[in-house]
């Protein structure tokens, strides 16, 4: 397993890629039968590191291995388990307010989309375990196809302080203790740009 360590606009995450069949015929078959697909709507498939987000959470992005099947109907995020293909989460153009990342969308990093619930991390990868810069630009393109803008840098930030805490339990190191603390947080919230101009998640 290739393990790639980077610093999303969201959260710090470490995202990695192993071998997920999908370039051979009958995996593309089973692909299109699994997720229920048409073969004449499949635009690409990339290895796809992903992860999502609810608006409030704690922004810590803990990536999900899987597929990228860029589809004409919706980007279906895939998880892979025991020789089968489950859809996990689709993404449809009506359902992103907006996209972001950290440096440019030419950048190998890590590309947000954000709909109105939640934000989802995507690193699509090639077979090599690297950037898949083709899919990467495919799935800007295709996502924020309505004219959705993509924020760069900071217009994209998208974590802020929480007013809430979160707890933390567990065992004094070489005792039976139990301890708690209370911790603050970074939560994750929406940075898309509404029609006022004021960010449609506060």
């Amino acid at each position: 397993m290739r393990v790639l360590p980077l610093l999303c606009l969201l959260s710090s995450c470490t995202l990695a890629a192993c071998a997920i069949p999908y370039q051979t015929p009958e995996a593309r078959a089973q692909i299109e039968r699994d997720l229920g697909v048409n073969a004449n709507d499949i635009i690409n498939i990339s290895e796809t590191n992903f992860c999502a987000l609810r608006y409030g959470d704690e922004a810590l992005c803990h990536a999900k291995i899987g597929l990228g099947v860029l589809t004409r109907k919706g980007l279906v995020l895939t998880l892979y388990d025991v020789g089968h293909y489950r859809a996990d989460l689709t993404l449809r153009p009506e359902d992103v307010l907006c996209g972001s990342t950290v440096t440019s969308r030419e950048t190998p990093e890590p590309v947000n989309m954000f709909t109105g619930e939640y934000a989802v991390v995507l690193l699509p990868l090639n077979e090599q375990g690297k950037w898949n810069a083709n899919m990467h630009s495919q799935m800007i393109d295709y996502l924020l196809k309505n004219g959705q803008p993509l924020l760069i840098g900071t217009a994209g930030k998208s974590s802020r302080p929480s007013d809430k805490d979160k707890i933390i339990t567990g065992t004094i190191p070489g005792t039976k203790l139990p301890y708690m603390t209370e911790l603050k947080y970074m939560e994750q919230f929406n940075p898309c740009p509404a029609p006022n101009g004021k960010g449609t998640n506060g």
